[in-house]
């Protein structure tokens, strides 16, 4: 099993932030519609997280799936 570093503060604030404005299905939406399509992520403020895109780059979108858990996810 491959071995990823903690996120960094800027990353989890990012990827929490896409989860609670996905709902349910955040990880499907951060998949497909931008992780799949290379799209940066605004949240309604119009702040751009970069930081989502630079996970992927990094991890690759099985560790979305296979490796990571949102703080609230792991009990």
């Amino acid at each position: 099993m491959p071995q990823y570093r903690q996120l960094l503060a800027d990353e989890m604030e990012s990827i929490t932030a896409f989860a609670a404005a996905h709902g349910k299905k955040w990880r499907d939406v951060l998949s497909m519609t931008y992780w799949y399509n290379a799209r940066i992520w605004r949240d309604r403020s119009g702040k751009e997280h970069p930081a989502l895109h630079a996970i992927r780059n990094e991890f690759g979108p099985s560790w979305l799936y296979e490796h990571f858990k949102l703080p609230s996810e792991a009990a």
